[in-house]
């Protein structure tokens, strides 16, 4: 059985030009899968947040936004369901045009929710590796970490034996085939 197998976060470069180039090097039917793994407080803004600390850091790191296309923003995804044609009248022009889809839709989505257990510390480490928060110059970093150590003191952090915080997210799946 052939695959055709490509990394890269997606999400990066959602854009009608790489559509067309991942387009370009999948045979025809091959399946083009798209997995991602979401801490609640990195999730789209639609998505409810397992514990109020996660939403408290989730908003940071929304009002740090930097103009990049994140896993959050899913453009990734309208980037997909714009070769959708909205009117029938469009879609008979499409064809005439041969201006077709590229990918199967609708998309094919799943979630698998999960949880880990990290320290205080471990909390933080692992929320900057966020770009926003990376490249925060050092002051402002150390505002937003005493933000952080302040949201995780709060009464509806759950800890397990060792004193350590669960932190809730999801592994995303999204799929779809080239037409």
């Amino acid at each position: 059985m052939a695959t055709d197998h490509m990394e890269k976060a997606f999400h990066w470069f959602a854009t009608e030009e790489s559509l067309r180039e991942i387009h370009r090097v999948l045979r025809p039917g091959a399946t083009f899968g798209m997995i991602w793994n979401i801490e609640d407080y990195n999730g789209a803004k639609s998505w409810e947040t397992t514990t109020k600390w996660e939403e408290k850091l989730k908003n940071i790191v929304a009002g740090l936004e930097d103009g990049h296309p994140r896993f959050r923003h899913m453009e990734w995804k309208q980037i997909f369901e714009q070769q959708q044609d909205s009117t029938p009248m469009q879609t008979l022009v499409d064809t005439v045009t041969h201006k077709l889809p590229m990918f199967s839709l609708p998309l094919g989505e799943d979630t698998i929710k999960w949880t880990v257990y990290l320290s205080d510390e471990g909390v933080w480490l692992r929320y900057t590796t966020l770009s926003q928060i990376a490249n925060l110059s050092e002051v402002r970093k150390e505002e937003v970490r005493k933000t952080v150590f302040e949201a995780l003191s709060g009464d509806d952090v759950e800890r397990n034996e060792k004193g350590e915080i669960a932190v809730h997210g999801v592994t995303y799946l999204a799929w779809t085939s080239r037409v």
